[in-house]
């Protein structure tokens, strides 16, 4: 089969993604590769589409290095469910079974072998390695191998050594969601990839809907959480906490009020982290709160949102965690609710990861490193700029960004949060089903409970037997036979076998019920009646969000601005948004202030030698009352600390009124 045919018969899709050819001909044609693909882009795919093609034509197999045990047994369930013969090879298995699946590995029954990167250095492996017919090394979670990224496991710098001492060197491909620049070339060379095909689709989750949600912490920040999870109760979701303390307060607080919820912490013993990720996985509980000891190997593709009741160290960790919804490509939420006091928090956290690496006094770089990565997800909380532009900038992603899915940039329903003990809506699974009408809805909840059985009898997660995406493109075209059921997004030739009869069989008896004559009605919208008023199951279109408009306010109002004798950019921003109670509207911001003084000459720009940036004052600002200090963060960088006069701040007051004045006011009519 060619490549096309590969993809339909196996998998069940049309067509490859963004980056997916490029990366899969470059494997075909002999190319070490490295793709870096956000969470649900099909990195996957891209490794094990030529693995089948190569183990085809010449019989060799793929290893995949990864260090997610968890995530492995899901792949291998997936493939072997999608009628490809793969094994793993980790910790959990006994000694004898790692014989046996090695045996078998010999006799060439595998395309794919998932191992861990700690098992590649043991006599029993690199003898069957060095002996084997290996057509391609995978290292999956690449960053990993870079001390720059968040999840730096020194065993990643032994595959290298490990690809070495293979009588002949395999292709080697590498794949990633998260990595800056820097952690980029730190595979490239830790890896000794030779004149990788590399390719970097960006990082942009179009389905996922970015929001921060200030709080003071504490019972305001778990009235928040528990009126969110009680409004999504259908949902799927994962609740992220910075501490341990925090998972157990959260998790008691859910189930003291009736919403059935697991944990997950490194406190836990391995018996129940694993009956909670299973109980997860499998549908028996609808949410997880969780530190991110939890979700790196979650394959999960119905994740329907994530919330983060602490905000993360680094953008690196909350876009990983983050990520972990809408893996179906279905629309999903992410919403931080941040409070001041997660800064200390997190500065506690980076300090006691100092302490238990046992890094060196004198290596201050890494320390600093981390301070920088803090800052930014810092000025990500309190920026009022894009939300998904600030996170694409971020990953070096310069892409062109229209987003009308951040809590900064649409207007978004303010939610009465205490109305959620008796708002029981009718609605389910709105995130998944919101564009299908009442018959597409009841449809889709009939099949997902057959979904449910099945995978119980399979003893597999139900989103393997196939995605919501599936199911949702079942009630769209509406296959009432196994030959229809080749139309349908991710329904392959040995899922149409196992599991199409099935599914069609209740699409054919619900068609029969609801669809006048068994007419099939695949090209209506909602609003259009089927014959004798039988609504239709197809699709209707979203309607536009709102886009919030820029920052205005009338000149003159500026004059009510009281006055301190000394003051930060941000207390004045302050003093200003509580002037302005236009909804609708972005707030103004220190850094929008800022950009006015150094447009007039009163502040300047400049970069240290850590490459930090640092804001001081000119000759002009010194006389227009602007105050500096120089003062040392922690790990002693330097920057500098500008305080306002009265003085000063009239001189702002000023250049506001003037460019407020000046604005063309034509987009806010």
């Amino acid at each position: 089969m060619n490549l096309q045919e590969t993809l339909k018969h196996y998998f069940g899709y049309d067509s490859l993604r963004a980056g997916q050819q490029e990366l899969i001909e470059g494997i075909l044609d002999g190319r070490d590769v490295l793709g870096i693909m956000p969470t649900g882009a099909g990195k996957s795919l891209c490794y094990q589409l030529p693995a089948l093609m190569m183990n085809a034509e010449e019989g060799g197999v793929t290893l995949v290095i990864s260090p997610l045990i968890s995530l492995m047994a899901d792949q291998v369930k997936a493939l072997n469910q999608a009628g490809v013969h793969a094994a793993y090879i980790n910790s959990t298995l006994t000694e004898n079974q790692i014989r046996l699946a090695l045996e078998c590995a010999r006799q060439g029954r595998y395309t794919l072998i998932y191992v861990t990167p700690e098992r590649l250095g043991t006599a029993q492996f690199l003898e069957f390695a060095c002996n084997a017919d290996i057509a391609m090394v995978t290292v999956d979670e690449a960053h990993c191998i870079s001390q720059w990224g968040q999840d730096f496991r020194p065993s990643y710098l032994e595959i290298a050594r490990f690809i070495d001492r293979l009588p002949s060197r395999p292709v080697v491909s590498a794949f990633t969601a998260t990595a800056t620049d820097m952690v980029r070339q730190d595979i490239i060379r830790n890896l000794e990839l030779e004149s990788p095909v590399t390719v970097v689709t960006g990082f942009d989750r179009p389905n996922l809907f970015f929001k921060v949600v200030n709080r003071k912490g504490g019972r305001e920040t778990d009235n928040s959480i528990l009126n969110y999870v009680k409004r999504h109760e259908d949902e799927s979701g994962i609740i992220y906490c910075a501490t341990k303390k925090n998972v157990e307060k959260v998790h008691e607080l859910l189930l003291a009020n009736g919403v059935p919820a697991g944990r997950y912490h490194a406190g836990l013993s391995l018996e129940e982290r694993k009956r909670n990720q299973e109980d997860f996985t499998y549908d028996r509980i609808k949410v997880m709160v969780a530190t991110n000891a939890f979700g790196m190997g979650i394959d999960k593709s119905n994740v329907r949102y994530v919330l983060h009741y602490n905000m993360p160290q680094s953008l690196e960790y909350y876009y990983q965690e983050a990520g972990r919804a809408g893996r179906d490509g279905e629309e999903a939420e992410c919403v931080l609710f941040f409070s001041k006091q997660d800064i200390m928090i997190n500065k506690r956290l980076l300090d006691h990861k100092v302490s238990a690496a046992n890094v060196a006094v004198d290596d201050s770089e890494l320390r600093a490193n981390d301070q920088r990565k803090l800052n930014q997800m810092i000025r990500y909380c309190e920026t009022d700029q894009c939300l998904r532009e600030y996170i694409l900038r971020y990953f070096g992603d310069e892409s062109p960004c229209t987003c009308d899915k951040c809590s900064n940039c649409v207007v978004i329903e303010e939610e009465m949060e205490e109305t959620y003990i008796t708002d029981k809506r009718s609605a389910k699974k709105l995130a998944v089903t919101g564009d299908l009408t009442g018959n597409g809805k009841a449809l889709f909840e009939l099949l997902r409970t057959e979904r449910m059985e099945l995978a119980r009898k399979q003893s597999v997660p139900p989103f393997i037997i196939c995605s919501d995406k599936t199911l949702k493109d079942m009630c769209a075209k509406l296959p009432r036979s196994s030959a229809d059921m080749e139309a349908v997004y991710g329904m392959g030739a040995q899922k149409i076998q196992s599991y199409g009869s099935t599914f069609a069989e209740i699409i054919d008896g619900f068609c029969r019920q609801h669809i006048d004559g068994g007419m099939l009605v695949t090209d209506l919208q909602s609003d259009v009646s089927t014959p004798d008023g039988a609504e239709s199951v197809t699709t209707i279109k979203k309607s536009s969000p709102v886009r919030k408009k820029d920052f205005y306010i009338e000149p003159d109002r500026l004059d009510e601005v009281e006055l301190t004798d000394i003051c930060k950019v941000s207390d004045l921003a302050n003093s200003i948004n509580a002037l302005n109670h236009e909804s609708g509207m972005k707030k103004i911001t220190a850094a929008f202030i800022n950009d006015i003084l150094m447009q007039n000459g009163y502040i300047e720009e400049f970069t240290l030698d850590d490459e930090t940036k640092t804001k001081r004052v000119t000759q002009k600002g010194l006389e227009a009352g602007i105050q500096e200090e120089e003062r040392r963060a922690k790990y002693g960088r330097k920057f500098y600390a500008l305080t306002h006069t009265r003085e000063s701040q009239r001189v702002m007051i000023d250049l506001l009124k003037e460019h407020f004045r000046n604005l063309d006011m034509s987009g806010y009519e």
